[in-house]
């Protein structure tokens, strides 16, 4: 009977002045997640009509996705945060797949909002986009940019 033993990475504390790619990727996910309830597009009809804006969550199921890979973001960085800070131990192979992880969600929710901002939802000639989808794409390129910077910083 051999045992196996998985490989446990104690890092030393960030240096000061440095902000950890896995902060960023916190940050990331809270944006994105934030950001599908906010405005993603409004009505752009003239007088006498009224303006009227709809959510991400409201206007498309695209949003739902990004706020599920937003929460994933979230949680995979914030795990990877903690293993930074010496509060969690993770194994290499666990600290690998959550960063590429990161990289993966990022990469599918740039995709899914991109899609989003580039064909709005019908009728589209009367809509405009506003700050949600906006700050959405921002977050998800963040988030993968982070995931990125995390999977290169590892050792």
């Amino acid at each position: 009977m051999s045992t196996r033993r998985t490989a446990i990475r104690l890092r030393a504390p960030a240096m000061p002045g440095r902000v950890a790619p896995a902060y960023v990727g916190v940050l990331a996910g809270v944006v994105l997640v934030v950001s599908v309830f906010l405005p993603w597009y409004a009505t752009n009809l003239g007088p006498p009509f009224s303006a009227v804006s709809a959510s991400g969550w409201d206007a498309t199921i695209v949003a739902r996705l990004a706020l599920a890979a937003g929460v994933v973001v979230l949680v995979a960085s914030a795990a990877l945060a903690l293993e930074e800070r010496g509060a969690l131990p993770l194994s290499i192979q666990q600290g690998d797949a959550l960063a590429r992880g990161v990289v993966a969600v990022g990469i599918l929710a740039t995709i899914l909002i991109a899609v989003r901002f580039v064909w709005m939802p019908d009728p589209a000639e009367f809509l405009s986009r506003q700050i949600g989808l906006y700050l959405a794409g921002a977050a998800a390129i963040c988030a993968t940019l982070a995931g990125l910077a995390q999977v290169a910083t590892r050792e």
